[in-house]
Protein backbone atom coordinates (compact mmCIF):
# COMPACT_ATOMS: atom_id res chain seq x y z
CA UNK A 1 0.00 0.00 0.00
CA UNK A 2 1.20 3.36 -0.81
CA UNK A 3 0.55 6.70 0.79
CA UNK A 4 -0.64 9.53 -1.41
CA UNK A 5 1.34 12.24 -2.20
CA UNK A 6 1.62 14.43 1.40
CA UNK A 7 0.38 17.59 1.79
CA UNK A 8 3.82 18.65 2.61
CA UNK A 9 4.96 18.00 -0.66
CA UNK A 10 2.11 19.35 -3.00
CA UNK A 11 3.50 22.77 -1.47
CA UNK A 12 6.56 23.04 -2.86
CA UNK A 13 4.86 21.73 -6.22
CA UNK A 14 1.57 22.91 -7.14
CA UNK A 15 1.35 26.40 -5.42
CA UNK A 16 -0.59 28.86 -7.64
CA UNK A 17 -0.07 32.59 -8.57
CA UNK A 18 -1.30 33.38 -4.87
CA UNK A 19 0.75 36.73 -4.62
CA UNK A 20 -1.40 38.35 -7.90
CA UNK A 21 -4.38 36.68 -6.74
CA UNK A 22 -4.82 38.56 -2.99
CA UNK A 23 -6.11 41.16 -2.02
CA UNK A 24 -3.81 43.75 -0.59
CA UNK A 25 -6.06 45.71 2.11
CA UNK A 26 -4.45 43.20 5.00
CA UNK A 27 -0.70 43.76 3.85
CA UNK A 28 -1.69 47.24 3.31
CA UNK A 29 -2.93 47.97 6.87
CA UNK A 30 0.10 46.06 8.11
CA UNK A 31 2.55 47.96 6.49
CA UNK A 32 1.06 50.96 6.87
CA UNK A 33 0.96 50.30 11.17
CA UNK A 34 4.35 49.87 10.85
CA UNK A 35 5.06 53.16 8.57
CA UNK A 36 6.99 51.04 5.54
CA UNK A 37 5.55 52.18 1.77
CA UNK A 38 2.71 50.65 -0.17
CA UNK A 39 4.30 51.72 -3.31
CA UNK A 40 6.55 50.24 -5.66
CA UNK A 41 9.88 52.96 -5.14
CA UNK A 42 8.98 52.91 -1.64
CA UNK A 43 9.44 49.10 -0.84
CA UNK A 44 12.68 48.92 -3.51
CA UNK A 45 14.54 50.69 -1.81
CA UNK A 46 13.15 49.52 1.65
CA UNK A 47 13.97 46.25 0.25
CA UNK A 48 17.69 47.88 -0.86
CA UNK A 49 18.59 49.45 2.57
CA UNK A 50 17.66 45.68 4.40
CA UNK A 51 19.68 44.09 1.94
CA UNK A 52 22.58 46.34 2.52
CA UNK A 53 21.97 47.10 6.07
CA UNK A 54 22.48 42.74 6.01
CA UNK A 55 25.41 42.84 4.80
CA UNK A 56 26.89 45.08 6.88
CA UNK A 57 27.33 44.58 10.48
CA UNK A 58 28.87 48.08 11.10
CA UNK A 59 25.42 49.83 9.85
CA UNK A 60 23.16 48.01 12.74
CA UNK A 61 25.58 49.51 15.57
CA UNK A 62 24.78 52.47 13.63
CA UNK A 63 21.22 52.23 13.86
CA UNK A 64 21.37 50.64 17.88
CA UNK A 65 23.35 54.16 18.45
CA UNK A 66 20.25 56.35 16.81
CA UNK A 67 17.55 55.01 18.96
CA UNK A 68 19.65 57.35 21.59
CA UNK A 69 19.08 60.27 18.68
CA UNK A 70 17.41 63.91 19.82
CA UNK A 71 14.92 63.92 17.04
CA UNK A 72 12.16 61.49 17.97
CA UNK A 73 11.49 60.39 14.24
CA UNK A 74 15.31 59.80 13.85
CA UNK A 75 14.86 57.09 17.19
CA UNK A 76 11.43 56.38 15.54
CA UNK A 77 13.08 55.24 12.44
CA UNK A 78 15.74 53.32 13.91
CA UNK A 79 13.61 51.48 15.67
CA UNK A 80 11.65 50.47 12.81
CA UNK A 81 14.93 49.38 10.83
CA UNK A 82 16.55 47.42 13.27
CA UNK A 83 13.19 45.60 14.08
CA UNK A 84 12.90 44.70 10.26
CA UNK A 85 16.30 43.51 10.59
CA UNK A 86 14.76 40.67 12.96
CA UNK A 87 17.52 37.94 14.27
CA UNK A 88 20.47 39.49 12.72
CA UNK A 89 20.09 42.70 15.11
CA UNK A 90 19.04 40.89 18.33
CA UNK A 91 22.94 40.82 20.00
CA UNK A 92 23.58 44.06 18.99
CA UNK A 93 20.24 45.35 20.54
CA UNK A 94 20.57 42.92 23.30
CA UNK A 95 23.75 44.98 24.56
CA UNK A 96 21.58 47.69 24.19
CA UNK A 97 19.46 46.63 26.57
CA UNK A 98 22.18 47.39 29.34
CA UNK A 99 22.82 51.24 28.42
CA UNK A 100 22.71 53.78 30.92
CA UNK A 101 20.72 55.57 28.41
CA UNK A 102 17.30 55.44 29.60
CA UNK A 103 15.91 55.87 25.92
CA UNK A 104 18.33 53.56 24.27
CA UNK A 105 18.09 50.76 26.62
CA UNK A 106 14.08 51.16 26.57
CA UNK A 107 13.97 50.78 22.82
CA UNK A 108 16.33 48.13 22.63
CA UNK A 109 14.34 46.01 24.75
CA UNK A 110 11.07 47.12 22.76
CA UNK A 111 12.69 45.79 19.75
CA UNK A 112 13.87 42.47 21.23
CA UNK A 113 10.77 41.91 22.06
CA UNK A 114 9.25 42.18 18.82
CA UNK A 115 11.61 39.92 17.15
CA UNK A 116 11.72 37.27 19.52
CA UNK A 117 7.78 37.39 19.31
CA UNK A 118 8.05 36.42 15.28
CA UNK A 119 5.83 39.82 14.18
CA UNK A 120 9.10 40.72 11.68
CA UNK A 121 8.49 37.77 9.78
CA UNK A 122 5.34 38.57 9.36
CA UNK A 123 6.03 42.15 8.50
CA UNK A 124 8.33 41.60 6.00
CA UNK A 125 6.47 38.70 4.32
CA UNK A 126 3.40 41.55 3.63
CA UNK A 127 5.92 43.57 2.16
CA UNK A 128 7.70 41.09 0.25
CA UNK A 129 3.86 40.21 -1.33
CA UNK A 130 3.20 44.16 -2.20
CA UNK A 131 5.98 44.38 -4.01
CA UNK A 132 5.11 41.82 -5.79
CA UNK A 133 1.80 43.27 -6.30
CA UNK A 134 3.06 46.45 -7.71
CA UNK A 135 4.91 45.01 -10.56
CA UNK A 136 7.69 47.35 -10.24
CA UNK A 137 10.06 46.59 -13.21
CA UNK A 138 12.92 46.77 -10.57
CA UNK A 139 11.25 44.36 -8.33
CA UNK A 140 12.81 41.08 -9.27
CA UNK A 141 16.18 42.68 -9.62
CA UNK A 142 15.74 43.75 -5.64
CA UNK A 143 14.14 40.23 -4.15
CA UNK A 144 16.91 38.07 -6.16
CA UNK A 145 19.36 40.09 -4.17
CA UNK A 146 17.99 40.32 -0.71
CA UNK A 147 17.53 36.47 -1.48
CA UNK A 148 20.52 35.21 0.10
CA UNK A 149 20.67 37.42 3.23
CA UNK A 150 20.22 34.16 5.77
CA UNK A 151 16.82 35.39 6.59
CA UNK A 152 14.20 33.04 8.11
CA UNK A 153 12.77 30.09 5.58
CA UNK A 154 9.57 31.33 5.82
CA UNK A 155 10.45 34.74 4.50
CA UNK A 156 12.74 33.54 1.64
CA UNK A 157 9.78 31.37 0.46
CA UNK A 158 7.76 34.20 0.26
CA UNK A 159 10.71 35.42 -2.02
CA UNK A 160 10.26 32.50 -4.17
CA UNK A 161 6.64 33.09 -4.66
CA UNK A 162 6.75 36.32 -5.20
CA UNK A 163 9.09 35.52 -7.76
CA UNK A 164 6.99 33.36 -9.66
CA UNK A 165 4.29 36.37 -10.10
CA UNK A 166 7.01 38.23 -11.54
CA UNK A 167 8.62 35.78 -13.45
CA UNK A 168 7.00 36.43 -16.81
CA UNK A 169 6.84 40.76 -18.79
CA UNK A 170 4.54 41.01 -21.35
CA UNK A 171 4.15 37.37 -22.18
CA UNK A 172 8.47 36.87 -21.98
CA UNK A 173 10.58 35.62 -19.16
CA UNK A 174 11.65 38.64 -16.82
CA UNK A 175 15.09 39.42 -17.64
CA UNK A 176 16.56 39.52 -13.82
CA UNK A 177 15.36 35.79 -13.50
CA UNK A 178 17.05 34.67 -17.24
CA UNK A 179 20.14 36.56 -15.68
CA UNK A 180 19.99 34.86 -12.33
CA UNK A 181 19.97 31.24 -13.52
CA UNK A 182 23.47 32.21 -14.18
CA UNK A 183 24.22 34.02 -10.98
CA UNK A 184 27.26 32.76 -8.69
CA UNK A 185 25.05 32.38 -5.62
CA UNK A 186 22.78 28.69 -5.50
CA UNK A 187 19.95 30.12 -4.17
CA UNK A 188 19.10 32.59 -6.74
CA UNK A 189 19.87 30.07 -9.79
CA UNK A 190 17.19 27.69 -7.80
CA UNK A 191 15.05 30.63 -7.76
CA UNK A 192 15.18 31.72 -10.93
CA UNK A 193 15.15 28.10 -12.50
CA UNK A 194 11.99 27.35 -10.65
CA UNK A 195 10.05 30.51 -11.40
CA UNK A 196 10.38 30.25 -14.92
CA UNK A 197 9.69 26.41 -15.00
CA UNK A 198 6.65 26.92 -12.85
CA UNK A 199 5.25 29.51 -15.47
CA UNK A 200 6.21 27.22 -18.46
CA UNK A 201 8.35 30.80 -19.61
CA UNK A 202 9.27 29.04 -23.25
CA UNK A 203 11.83 31.45 -24.04
CA UNK A 204 13.77 30.41 -20.55
CA UNK A 205 13.04 26.64 -20.04
CA UNK A 206 16.75 25.44 -22.65
CA UNK A 207 18.35 27.65 -20.06
CA UNK A 208 16.83 26.45 -17.42
CA UNK A 209 16.87 22.79 -18.28
CA UNK A 210 20.73 23.24 -18.03
CA UNK A 211 19.85 23.74 -14.18
CA UNK A 212 19.78 20.10 -13.55
CA UNK A 213 23.11 19.60 -14.75
CA UNK A 214 24.51 22.56 -11.87
CA UNK A 215 26.75 21.18 -9.44
CA UNK A 216 24.78 22.02 -6.52
CA UNK A 217 22.37 19.72 -5.15
CA UNK A 218 19.70 21.68 -3.84
CA UNK A 219 19.65 23.60 -6.84
CA UNK A 220 19.05 20.65 -8.87
CA UNK A 221 16.59 19.28 -6.76
CA UNK A 222 13.94 22.50 -6.62
CA UNK A 223 14.56 22.99 -9.97
CA UNK A 224 13.88 19.56 -11.13
CA UNK A 225 10.65 19.27 -9.16
CA UNK A 226 9.52 22.54 -11.11
CA UNK A 227 10.27 20.87 -14.75
CA UNK A 228 8.49 18.27 -13.46
CA UNK A 229 5.34 19.88 -13.16
CA UNK A 230 5.54 21.29 -16.39
CA UNK A 231 5.62 18.17 -18.23
CA UNK A 232 9.31 17.88 -18.17
CA UNK A 233 10.22 14.33 -17.84
CA UNK A 234 14.10 14.26 -18.27
CA UNK A 235 13.53 15.97 -14.72
CA UNK A 236 12.58 12.81 -12.88
CA UNK A 237 15.93 10.77 -13.42
CA UNK A 238 17.35 13.72 -11.93
CA UNK A 239 15.07 13.60 -8.85
CA UNK A 240 16.14 9.70 -8.66
CA UNK A 241 19.34 10.30 -8.25
CA UNK A 242 19.34 12.90 -5.51
CA UNK A 243 17.61 10.80 -2.77
CA UNK A 244 20.74 9.43 -1.57
CA UNK A 245 22.61 12.85 -1.72
CA UNK A 246 24.29 14.05 1.69
CA UNK A 247 23.80 17.49 1.32
CA UNK A 248 19.93 17.35 1.18
CA UNK A 249 17.84 17.54 4.36
CA UNK A 250 15.15 15.30 4.85
CA UNK A 251 12.38 17.80 4.06
CA UNK A 252 13.95 17.99 0.81
CA UNK A 253 14.06 14.36 0.25
CA UNK A 254 10.33 14.40 1.57
CA UNK A 255 9.24 17.09 -1.10
CA UNK A 256 11.34 14.46 -4.13
CA UNK A 257 9.96 11.03 -2.73
CA UNK A 258 6.67 12.07 -2.39
CA UNK A 259 6.25 13.20 -6.36
CA UNK A 260 8.10 9.72 -6.84
CA UNK A 261 5.44 8.03 -4.56
CA UNK A 262 2.69 9.80 -6.59
CA UNK A 263 3.88 8.36 -9.79
CA UNK A 264 5.28 5.00 -8.64
CA UNK A 265 2.18 3.84 -6.94
CA UNK A 266 1.52 0.45 -6.00
CA UNK A 267 5.22 -0.06 -7.62
CA UNK A 268 6.94 2.28 -5.91
CA UNK A 269 10.14 0.91 -4.00
CA UNK A 270 9.90 0.62 0.46
CA UNK A 271 11.03 3.70 2.13
CA UNK A 272 14.33 2.89 3.61
CA UNK A 273 15.01 3.38 7.44
CA UNK A 274 15.16 7.03 8.76
CA UNK A 275 19.19 8.22 8.56
CA UNK A 276 20.40 4.56 6.84
CA UNK A 277 23.17 5.41 4.21
CA UNK A 278 23.21 2.25 2.74
CA UNK A 279 19.39 2.20 2.66
CA UNK A 280 19.32 4.99 0.98
CA UNK A 281 21.37 4.16 -1.76
CA UNK A 282 19.20 0.70 -2.60
CA UNK A 283 16.65 3.33 -2.18
CA UNK A 284 17.70 5.22 -5.22
CA UNK A 285 19.25 2.24 -7.08
CA UNK A 286 15.44 0.51 -6.92
CA UNK A 287 13.54 3.46 -7.71
CA UNK A 288 16.46 3.82 -10.99
CA UNK A 289 15.14 -0.23 -11.81
CA UNK A 290 11.17 1.38 -12.04
CA UNK A 291 12.12 4.59 -13.73
CA UNK A 292 13.97 2.22 -16.40
CA UNK A 293 11.39 -0.24 -16.69
CA UNK A 294 8.23 2.21 -16.99
CA UNK A 295 9.89 5.62 -17.69
CA UNK A 296 9.65 5.20 -21.03
CA UNK A 297 5.59 4.78 -21.23
CA UNK A 298 4.92 7.66 -18.79
CA UNK A 299 1.99 9.70 -19.39
CA UNK A 300 2.73 13.32 -19.70
CA UNK A 301 -0.47 14.38 -18.13
CA UNK A 302 0.02 11.90 -15.38
CA UNK A 303 3.20 13.57 -14.56
CA UNK A 304 1.51 16.71 -14.44
CA UNK A 305 -1.22 15.39 -12.10
CA UNK A 306 1.05 14.11 -9.45
CA UNK A 307 2.16 17.67 -8.43
CA UNK A 308 -1.37 19.11 -8.40
CA UNK A 309 -4.29 18.32 -5.90
CA UNK A 310 -7.42 16.68 -6.88
CA UNK A 311 -9.78 19.26 -5.07
CA UNK A 312 -11.53 16.40 -2.62
CA UNK A 313 -12.05 17.02 0.57
CA UNK A 314 -13.09 14.48 3.28
CA UNK A 315 -15.57 15.93 5.87
CA UNK A 316 -15.33 14.17 8.98
CA UNK A 317 -18.57 14.45 11.11
CA UNK A 318 -18.13 13.33 14.63
CA UNK A 319 -21.32 13.95 16.43
CA UNK A 320 -23.17 11.75 13.04
CA UNK A 321 -20.97 9.09 13.21
CA UNK A 322 -20.12 10.54 9.54
CA UNK A 323 -17.81 10.64 6.80
CA UNK A 324 -18.44 12.64 3.72
CA UNK A 325 -15.88 12.49 0.55
CA UNK A 326 -16.72 15.92 -1.36
CA UNK A 327 -15.47 16.85 -4.98
CA UNK A 328 -13.86 19.89 -6.08
CA UNK A 329 -17.63 21.39 -6.54
CA UNK A 330 -18.00 20.67 -3.21
CA UNK A 331 -20.42 18.03 -4.11
CA UNK A 332 -20.52 14.28 -2.15
CA UNK A 333 -18.66 11.43 -3.90
CA UNK A 334 -19.23 9.20 -1.02
CA UNK A 335 -20.40 8.66 2.43
CA UNK A 336 -19.17 6.67 5.22
CA UNK A 337 -21.82 5.88 7.81
CA UNK A 338 -21.47 4.56 11.46
CA UNK A 339 -18.04 5.01 12.14
CA UNK A 340 -18.25 5.44 15.96
CA UNK A 341 -16.69 8.96 16.96
CA UNK A 342 -14.16 9.30 13.97
CA UNK A 343 -11.30 11.29 15.75
CA UNK A 344 -8.87 11.01 12.42
CA UNK A 345 -9.47 9.58 8.97
CA UNK A 346 -6.75 9.71 5.90
CA UNK A 347 -6.99 8.84 2.36
CA UNK A 348 -5.67 5.74 1.22
CA UNK A 349 -5.28 5.21 -2.58
CA UNK A 350 -8.51 3.95 -4.82
CA UNK A 351 -11.03 5.56 -2.68
CA UNK A 352 -10.09 3.77 0.78
CA UNK A 353 -9.91 5.92 3.71
CA UNK A 354 -8.31 4.81 7.44
CA UNK A 355 -10.09 5.61 10.34
CA UNK A 356 -9.53 6.15 13.61
CA UNK A 357 -12.67 5.01 15.49
CA UNK A 358 -12.48 5.98 18.90
CA UNK A 359 -16.07 4.86 20.81
CA UNK A 360 -15.55 1.20 18.63
CA UNK A 361 -12.04 0.78 19.88
CA UNK A 362 -10.68 0.06 16.69
CA UNK A 363 -8.99 1.40 13.20
CA UNK A 364 -10.57 0.37 10.25
CA UNK A 365 -9.73 0.61 6.89
CA UNK A 366 -12.82 1.05 4.40
CA UNK A 367 -13.68 1.43 0.71
CA UNK A 368 -16.21 3.52 -0.31
CA UNK A 369 -19.08 1.98 0.04
CA UNK A 370 -18.15 1.00 4.19
CA UNK A 371 -17.14 -2.46 3.48
CA UNK A 372 -14.16 -2.86 6.03
CA UNK A 373 -10.60 -4.29 4.53
CA UNK A 374 -8.53 -4.34 7.73
CA UNK A 375 -9.00 -3.86 11.22
CA UNK A 376 -7.34 -3.10 14.46
CA UNK A 377 -8.36 -3.20 17.86
CA UNK A 378 -7.43 -0.58 20.07
CA UNK A 379 -8.11 1.41 23.08
CA UNK A 380 -9.91 4.40 22.43
CA UNK A 381 -7.71 5.33 19.39
CA UNK A 382 -7.00 9.08 18.91
CA UNK A 383 -5.55 9.14 15.60
CA UNK A 384 -4.71 6.21 12.63
CA UNK A 385 -1.97 7.00 10.30
CA UNK A 386 -0.79 5.08 7.18
CA UNK A 387 3.13 4.74 7.10
CA UNK A 388 5.15 4.34 3.60
CA UNK A 389 6.58 1.11 4.72
CA UNK A 390 2.73 -0.12 4.95
CA UNK A 391 2.42 -0.23 8.44
CA UNK A 392 0.44 1.89 10.36
CA UNK A 393 0.94 3.95 13.52
CA UNK A 394 -1.97 4.97 15.83
CA UNK A 395 -2.35 7.42 18.80
CA UNK A 396 -4.02 6.53 22.20
CA UNK A 397 -3.90 8.72 25.41
CA UNK A 398 -1.18 6.69 26.64
CA UNK A 399 0.65 5.28 23.93
CA UNK A 400 2.04 5.58 20.38
CA UNK A 401 2.02 1.98 18.74
CA UNK A 402 3.12 1.15 15.30
CA UNK A 403 1.09 -2.20 13.74
CA UNK A 404 2.10 -3.76 10.65
CA UNK A 405 -0.41 -5.06 7.66
CA UNK A 406 -1.41 -8.02 9.69
CA UNK A 407 -2.06 -5.87 12.68
CA UNK A 408 1.24 -7.22 14.89
CA UNK A 409 2.40 -4.39 17.16
CA UNK A 410 6.25 -3.64 15.93
CA UNK A 411 6.65 -1.04 18.46
CA UNK A 412 5.34 0.68 21.64
CA UNK A 413 6.05 4.04 22.58
CA UNK A 414 4.88 5.24 26.05
CA UNK A 415 5.36 9.19 27.88
CA UNK A 416 7.18 9.41 30.61
CA UNK A 417 5.78 10.60 33.65
CA UNK A 418 2.24 9.59 33.06
CA UNK A 419 1.92 12.45 30.36
CA UNK A 420 -0.88 12.26 28.25
CA UNK A 421 -0.92 12.49 24.60
CA UNK A 422 -3.64 14.14 22.32
CA UNK A 423 -2.69 14.15 18.85
CA UNK A 424 0.20 12.37 17.09
CA UNK A 425 1.89 12.40 13.55
CA UNK A 426 4.97 10.15 11.97
CA UNK A 427 6.80 12.50 9.87
CA UNK A 428 8.50 11.55 6.81
CA UNK A 429 12.02 11.93 8.05
CA UNK A 430 11.49 9.61 10.89
CA UNK A 431 10.45 12.07 13.23
CA UNK A 432 7.30 11.98 15.44
CA UNK A 433 5.10 15.10 16.33
CA UNK A 434 3.10 15.19 19.31
CA UNK A 435 0.84 17.50 21.73
CA UNK A 436 1.30 16.40 24.90
CA UNK A 437 -0.91 16.97 28.09
CA UNK A 438 0.31 17.07 31.73
CA UNK A 439 -0.96 20.17 33.86
CA UNK A 440 0.61 22.32 30.25
CA UNK A 441 -0.37 21.54 27.03
CA UNK A 442 3.46 21.08 24.87
CA UNK A 443 4.71 20.14 21.14
CA UNK A 444 6.91 17.65 21.30
CA UNK A 445 9.38 16.40 18.77
CA UNK A 446 11.14 13.04 19.16
CA UNK A 447 13.68 12.00 16.77
CA UNK A 448 13.73 8.52 15.07
CA UNK A 449 14.25 6.27 18.08
CA UNK A 450 11.52 8.16 19.59
CA UNK A 451 13.99 10.70 21.91
CA UNK A 452 13.04 14.35 22.57
CA UNK A 453 14.35 16.92 20.17
CA UNK A 454 12.57 19.83 20.88
CA UNK A 455 9.19 21.06 22.60
CA UNK A 456 7.35 24.20 23.34
CA UNK A 457 4.26 24.88 24.76
CA UNK A 458 1.07 25.85 22.82
CA UNK A 459 -2.50 26.55 23.39
CA UNK A 460 -4.52 23.27 21.84
CA UNK A 461 -7.41 22.33 24.19
CA UNK A 462 -8.91 19.33 22.12
CA UNK A 463 -7.78 15.66 21.72
CA UNK A 464 -7.60 13.54 18.33
CA UNK A 465 -5.94 13.43 15.11
CA UNK A 466 -2.63 14.79 14.04
CA UNK A 467 -0.54 18.28 14.55
CA UNK A 468 0.26 19.78 11.18
CA UNK A 469 4.01 20.47 10.98
CA UNK A 470 4.78 22.02 8.02
CA UNK A 471 8.45 21.46 5.55
CA UNK A 472 10.70 24.09 7.59
CA UNK A 473 9.62 22.71 11.24
CA UNK A 474 6.96 25.53 11.14
CA UNK A 475 3.61 23.81 13.51
CA UNK A 476 -0.19 25.24 12.94
CA UNK A 477 -2.00 24.96 16.22
CA UNK A 478 -5.33 25.32 16.43
CA UNK A 479 -6.36 27.79 19.66
CA UNK A 480 -9.94 26.72 20.01
CA UNK A 481 -9.97 28.99 23.38
CA UNK A 482 -8.65 32.07 21.40
CA UNK A 483 -10.89 32.01 18.70
CA UNK A 484 -7.55 31.28 16.42
CA UNK A 485 -4.93 29.59 14.47
CA UNK A 486 -1.47 30.31 14.79
CA UNK A 487 1.86 28.71 13.21
CA UNK A 488 4.81 28.61 15.87
CA UNK A 489 8.55 28.39 13.96
CA UNK A 490 10.76 26.04 15.19
CA UNK A 491 11.65 27.66 18.74
CA UNK A 492 7.72 28.38 19.32
CA UNK A 493 7.43 32.29 18.54
CA UNK A 494 4.29 32.43 16.61
CA UNK A 495 5.18 34.05 13.21
CA UNK A 496 1.64 33.76 11.57
CA UNK A 497 -1.80 33.66 12.97
CA UNK A 498 -5.11 34.18 11.53
CA UNK A 499 -9.02 34.83 13.66
CA UNK A 500 -10.81 31.62 13.25
CA UNK A 501 -13.78 31.68 15.76
CA UNK A 502 -13.40 27.88 17.74
CA UNK A 503 -11.16 26.46 15.53
CA UNK A 504 -10.35 22.23 16.20
CA UNK A 505 -7.90 21.55 13.17
CA UNK A 506 -5.58 23.37 11.03
CA UNK A 507 -3.50 22.10 8.19
CA UNK A 508 -1.44 23.77 5.80
CA UNK A 509 -2.90 23.26 1.97
CA UNK A 510 -0.25 22.97 -1.34
CA UNK A 511 -1.80 26.54 -2.37
CA UNK A 512 -0.59 28.21 0.62
CA UNK A 513 -4.12 28.70 1.97
CA UNK A 514 -4.74 27.20 5.60
CA UNK A 515 -7.69 24.41 5.76
CA UNK A 516 -9.68 24.83 9.47
CA UNK A 517 -12.60 23.14 10.84
CA UNK A 518 -14.45 24.94 13.73
CA UNK A 519 -17.07 23.84 16.13
CA UNK A 520 -19.50 27.07 15.42
CA UNK A 521 -21.89 25.52 13.14
CA UNK A 522 -21.59 28.93 10.75
CA UNK A 523 -18.25 28.32 10.22
CA UNK A 524 -18.23 24.77 9.44
CA UNK A 525 -15.00 24.06 7.36
CA UNK A 526 -13.33 27.05 5.83
CA UNK A 527 -10.60 27.40 3.42
CA UNK A 528 -8.60 30.73 4.21
CA UNK A 529 -5.40 32.99 2.44
CA UNK A 530 -3.32 34.31 4.27
CA UNK A 531 -5.08 37.35 5.07
CA UNK A 532 -8.11 35.46 6.22
CA UNK A 533 -10.21 35.78 3.42
CA UNK A 534 -12.69 32.79 3.11
CA UNK A 535 -12.13 31.26 -0.42
CA UNK A 536 -14.38 27.75 0.47
CA UNK A 537 -16.61 27.09 3.30
CA UNK A 538 -18.76 23.62 3.77
CA UNK A 539 -21.47 23.60 6.21
CA UNK A 540 -22.99 20.81 8.09
CA UNK A 541 -26.11 20.66 10.74
CA UNK A 542 -23.80 19.58 12.95
CA UNK A 543 -19.98 20.59 13.78
CA UNK A 544 -17.23 19.35 11.08
CA UNK A 545 -14.64 18.44 13.36
CA UNK A 546 -11.83 17.55 10.53
CA UNK A 547 -11.26 18.61 6.69
CA UNK A 548 -8.52 16.59 4.87
CA UNK A 549 -8.03 18.09 1.19
CA UNK A 550 -6.47 16.02 -1.87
Amino acid sequence: MRPSLSRIVLGCLALSLLVAAQEAGPDERLLKENKLALDGPGLLTFFKERTANLADAGKIGKLVAKLGADDFEEREDASRQLISLGSRALQALQEATKSTDAEVSRRAEDCVKQIKSGSTAVVLQAAIRQLARTKDAGAADVLLAYLPTGEQENVADEVREALVGLALRDGKAEPALVAALADKEAVRRAAAGSALARVKAADALPAVRKLLEDPDAKVKARVALALAAAREKEAIPVVISLLDDPSLTPLELTVMEDLLYRLGEDRSPLAPAAGNADGRKKYRAAWKAWWDDHGEKLDLAKLEQATKVEGNTLIVLLDENKIIDLDATNKPRFTLENVLFPLDAQYLPGDRVLIAEHNAQKVTERDKTGKVLWQKEVDMPLSAQRLPNGNTLIGTRQQVIEVDPKGKEVTTYTRPGGELIMRVQRLRNGQTAMVTQLGVTRYVLLDAAMKEIRSFGVDIRTSGGRIEVLPNGNVLSPENANNRVVEHDVNGRVVWEVAVDQPIAALRLPNGNTLVTSMNLTVGAVELDRSGKILWQHKADTRVTRAIRR
